[in-house]
């Protein structure tokens, strides 16, 4: 089972793009494309696209963030990529 660690940091991120936790998880839980990338301090990351409930597609940056046990996601950001019409 997968968790989601959220922070006022995170959460300020997304709210700044119009989203909130739920949406991010639902888009995350239905996600495509997990495009894998590297950064030098932080390390691995994601880059992944998903449609929120209400039909909008938005991409969401994550990295796994383990903690004991169980997996956790943690997002970096997310915003909207495109509105189906």
């Amino acid at each position: 089972m997968v968790e989601f660690r959220w922070i006022e940091w995170n959460l300020r991120k997304i709210a700044a793009h119009g989203l909130s936790a739920t949406e991010v998880e639902y888009a995350w839980h239905h996600r495509y494309g997990d495009d894998e990338y590297a950064h030098s301090e932080r390390g691995v990351y994601f880059e992944s696209y998903g449609p929120c409930p209400s039909g909008r597609v938005i991409k969401i940056v994550w990295r796994w963030d383990a903690e004991g046990v169980v997996e956790v996601v943690f997002v970096i950001t997310a915003f909207g990529h495109w509105r189906e019409r």
